[in-house]
């Protein structure tokens, strides 16, 4: 079996795969705030509403998908167009081997191509693990939501990160969709994120 990592766009096929990693985060932590973990229809569902404009990418190792990483719209008014809030998850078996940095590598420098110029992120805290992820990705703190969201009997606070995809324009043009990319602006993209990853 080849065990090196492959980074590259998901497709509904990969709705199993992620929804399992996905699950522990919703059914045992509060760094999801969903309270049942989506089925994988649901989960191709996502996949399918992100993939039709933003990138959705998935980590795999020997054909299995170890970790997953997307954009999605910030707000849906027409000037917050140019921002996208981010996600990653790895499998809990796969922790610690640069994956959810290598994915996130690979999908800031997919944004900045396809014309977006922030990102951010919802970190309920506490989190260190997902702080210093964010913190080396070079997202810098923003503000707190105070108890937003109420889950296992607790309210939880929520810290905003922002990140600088690429330097502001006075005049940008409206962002691409990722189904306009063709193979030759991503395919050595995604090799070199995925090359960081160690082999298994």
């Amino acid at each position: 079996m080849n065990n090196t990592a492959r980074i590259r766009f998901a497709t509904p096929a990969d709705a199993p795969a992620l929804a399992a990693i996905y699950a522990p985060y919703v059914l045992e932590t509060v760094i999801s705030f969903e309270y049942e973990p989506p089925s994988p229809e649901e989960f191709a569902r996502r996949i399918i509403a992100i993939s039709a404009t933003h990138p959705y990418l998935v980590c795999d190792m020997g054909g299995i998908p170890v970790g997953y990483a997307y954009a999605c719209p910030h707000q849906d008014r027409a000037a917050y167009r140019f921002d996208v809030e981010v996600s990653t998850y790895v499998s809990r078996d796969a922790h610690s081997r640069r994956i959810g940095s290598s994915l996130y590598g690979a999908l800031f420098e997919l944004l900045a191509l396809l014309g977006y110029y922030n990102a951010f992120a919802g970190i309920v805290q506490p989190n260190k693990k997902s702080m210093a992820l964010h913190r080396s990705a070079g997202f810098s703190e923003v503000g707190t939501y105070h108890r937003t969201g109420y889950k296992f009997g607790e309210w939880h606070d929520v810290l905003w990160l922002e990140k600088r995809l690429q330097p502001h324009s006075k005049n940008p043009e409206p962002p691409r969709s990722v189904q306009d990319l063709a193979a030759s602006e991503t395919d050595a993209l995604f090799a070199a994120h995925a090359a960081r990853i160690p082999d298994l």
